[in-house]
């Protein structure tokens, strides 16, 4: 009999519960593959780095090393287990050439340092898309994943070195998978050669860079192993990076694109539920004296209740598994940067599982919810039901209808505007699906905005200029660093620029441990950051703190803190806690020189005259200061260093409006079909008086009108409200060095584009769904 009753009612309102069944559909789709590409993410990443195995500590060298110095140290320090120096020839993008089927172009542009590499014969493997060891032979070449996206090369390209009057053409054999340089945001990249290629080429081309890796029993010791080893007087210079900084940057863009569909797939949850709790709740209106005959002929609460209940359990049923299969079809599509960054390992096991465990939790919070609203059933009494016909609202008596006021206002809009005024609660659905539909669409897209603003740079702990000059590490330092600000003095097209010079020194805590610091000195130092608290620092004995930092050590501002400088106690205010990712986020800033100890680089923030382009000042002064020296123009850094995140997440922002704007479409059918089957009577009397249909038309398109003006405004309050604390929330969990962001927000799309397109979607839906009052026949409703 239930069966029955449910096929009936499915027949019946076709319409009704098509859009229950899509939200239910969608939500459970998108939670399921927020699910799906979470696992991924960190099951490729784990395989990937079972088979490949990345170190735990490296530390990256320009100029000469004594290896048998550096064995020594590993073999005694009790916390490594293996140890590998390695050799890589580093080159620029210049040198390099990409022969194509259709097109020739260089790496000129790339910002991220290009090595030459062979292949490692046990750990810190450059592996295949099937996580298999790539062997390369003489002539051939592997490249990067990482290059491979950003220039879309192929297998069969060819690569033309040219460097130091030598010139070496390779084929492209293999895309290889880079455990440790996946991201651009690592700024390093390696391209496989054979043995026989690199040591022909080893000393005749570009400059040697030395990578210095080491491994633990415990990841979780390369934070203390790499405070003695910087200690210790080794070889560093140059970046120094730990397993969990290279596993977070690894999947960072996978996870910015999970926080996003778990975010949206929890707000399409909750329009479910509005939904749910709006068409039950019109159902048991509609069907009130049913209900009352039911109570009068002695069926229970959850005889009756279950008649209503089976319903909407195969609704969800239904919605949840046909979103779980169209999850599966779309897995692949969401899991493409997983799959071609970490290497393709098939549905995870684990994964499978998780998303059918997110998907049955879906199914009993929709069971649990229906549950909680039919027991309003209780409540109803036969007398209610049967002689009054009313049981779930209160009378509180009809609305003043305040025609009087007509002589000011036109009456359609006056009757509009007074029942929405009056009968909120009626219209609450469509106030609250286009609130949620705001926050939806601007929450990711504010996300994205932030990513590509130029404006980032600041959370990665440099300020906002046209380009920016480093001076890398060796042997010719001082010589290069005098070179840059000669040059600098010179030029005429620079408004201004800003120097800063780098040092290492070590700070001492309450137990006198000792624990080594980054710091970048100089007069503007510190200035334009994103601070959590307090400021730049403004005196000499005042230093500002990397937030990575000050929370390992539990300091704020205000507090002290002292610093060793050549073996003598130097103490400093800390006056603000910024953000950082840079050097690990282990950072500071001070306006003291520190001329006491040795600069490990410098750096220049240049701004230049409006009238000068960005790009060809720096591809000019890249070509005057040559080696040792990186000139990027700001925006191109930023570009390129959160590129993959931008790309990827574009591509899901602009799926979310597309299901946000059509659900939204959805919900205002179906709320204006129940809402004139429940006005009916109301329609007619207008009619009878000599209300026309487009009066009647009006006043719809009046009310939805001022309902979703409503909800938009408030969707926009709580996305400024709320859209930062979300967002910081997840930022807080991933621990990469930024804990609060503002968001940047684009005012035309957030106050413009995006009210007006919902509020007209909304309008146009109204108007083509209240055509249909023209086959309502007045004589028969009123009869009724």
């Amino acid at each position: 009999m239930n069966w029955l009753i449910v096929k009936n009612d499915f027949i019946k309102n076709k319409m009704i519960n098509l859009a229950l069944f899509l939200f239910m559909m969608f939500s459970a789709s998108l939670a399921v593959l927020s699910v799906l590409m979470g696992v991924q993410t960190f099951t490729s990443i784990s395989k990937l780095y079972k088979t490949a195995e990345p170190p735990h500590f490296v530390q990256m060298h320009k100029g000469e090393i004594n290896e048998e110095k550096i064995n020594k140290f590993m073999s005694e320090n009790e916390l490594v287990i293996y140890n590998q120096t390695l050799t890589m020839i580093d080159v620029y993008g210049e040198n390099l050439t990409i022969v194509g089927k259709d097109n020739t172009y260089d790496l000129s542009d790339c910002r991220l340092d290009i090595g030459l590499v062979k292949q490692n014969e046990l750990k810190d493997l450059l592996l295949n898309s099937q996580h298999e060891k790539v062997t390369i032979y003489e002539g051939e070449i592997g490249i990067p994943v990482l290059l491979k996206e950003m220039y879309d090369m192929k297998i069969g390209d060819h690569v033309i070195l040219t460097s130091n009057n030598v010139k070496k053409e390779f084929v492209i054999k293999e895309f290889i998978l880079d455990s440790m340089m996946n991201s651009p945001m690592v700024s390093s990249t390696r391209l496989l050669l054979s043995h026989k290629d690199f040591n022909n080429l080893q000393g005749k081309v570009g400059e040697k860079e030395y990578l210095i890796e080491a491994y633990f029993a415990n990841t979780k010791e390369a934070s203390n192993f790499k405070t003695v080893y910087e200690n210790a007087g080794l070889p560093q210079s140059g970046q120094a990076v730990t397993y969990s900084i290279i596993f977070l940057l690894s999947a960072l863009t996978d996870i910015t694109t999970v926080f996003v569909l778990l975010l949206v797939s929890l707000l399409l949850i909750i329009v479910s539920f509005i939904c749910v709790r709006f068409t039950i709740m019109a159902a048991l209106e509609e069907e009130i004296q049913e209900i009352g005959t039911m109570k009068a002929i002695g069926l229970p609460f959850r005889d009756i209740r279950d008649i209503y209940i089976y319903k909407y359990r195969a609704l969800a049923f239904i919605g949840i598994i046909t979103g779980y299969i169209l999850a599966l079809l779309l897995s692949s599509v969401v899991t493409k940067h997983i799959t071609s960054t970490f290497g393709d390992i098939g549905m995870s096991t684990l994964a499978v599982v998780l998303s059918l465990v997110a998907g049955y939790l879906i199914f009993l919070l929709i069971n649990y919810y229906c549950k909680r609203i039919l027991k309003k059933i209780k409540k109803v009494t036969v007398v209610d039901a049967l002689v009054r016909g009313k049981g779930f609202g209160k009378n509180k008596g009809g609305i003043k209808d305040g025609l009087y006021k007509s002589n000011r206002l036109p009456v359609n809009l006056l009757l509009g505007i007074r029942e929405v005024f009056y009968k909120f609660k009626n219209w609450v659905i469509v106030f609250a699906v286009v609130l949620i539909t705001v926050m939806m669409i601007m929450v990711p897209v504010n996300l994205l905005n932030t990513f590509e603003a130029p404006e980032f740079i600041t959370y990665m702990g440099s300020s906002l200029e046209d380009i920016l000059i480093e001076v890398e590490n060796g042997e010719n330092l001082e010589t290069r660093y005098a070179n840059v600000k000669q040059l600098l003095q010179k030029d005429n097209t620079i408004e201004n620029y800003y120097e800063y010079r780098s040092v290492r020194v070590q700070t001492i805590d309450a137990e006198n441990k000792l624990m080594n610091l980054n710091i970048d000195c100089g007069s503007s130092a510190g200035n334009e950051l994103q601070y959590l608290s307090g400021k730049a620092p403004e005196g000499e004995d005042a230093l500002a703190l990397s937030y990575l930092y000050a929370n390992e050590k539990g300091k704020e501002s205000g507090d002290k803190i002292e610093i060793l400088i050549n073996d003598k106690k130097k103490e400093f205010v800390i006056s603000g806690i910024y953000q950082d990712v840079t050097s690990g986020g282990y950072t500071a800033k001070s306006k003291y020189n520190f001329s006491e100890v040795d600069a490990e680089k410098y750096s220049f923030s240049v701004n230049l005259k409006d009238n000068v382009e960005v790009g060809k000042k720096a591809d000019e002064w890249s070509k005057s200061f040559g080696a040792g020296v990186t000139v990027d123009p700001m925006e191109e850094f930023i570009n390129q260093t959160l590129g993959g995140v931008s790309k990827q997440l574009a591509t899901i922002v602009f799926a979310i409006v597309i299901i946000g704007i059509a659900l939204t479409m959805l919900i205002a059918i179906l709320f204006l079909k129940l809402r004139l089957v429940k006005d009916l009577s109301e329609i007619a009397v207008l009619k009878a008086i000599g209300f026309s249909e487009q009066d009647i038309n009006k006043q719809y398109m009046i009310k939805m009108g001022c309902v979703s003006i409503l909800g938009v405004l408030v969707g926009i309050i709580l996305t400024d409200l709320l859209g930062e604390k979300i967002v910081n929330a997840a930022l807080g969990v991933a621990g990469i060095g930024i804990k609060k962001v503002n968001l940047i927000t684009n005012p035309i799309m957030e106050y413009i584009i995006c009210p007006l397109l919902l509020i007209m979607l909304i309008l146009v839906v109204t108007w083509i769904i209240m055509r249909t009052i023209k086959k309502y026949n007045i004589i028969s409703i009123i009869k009724e």
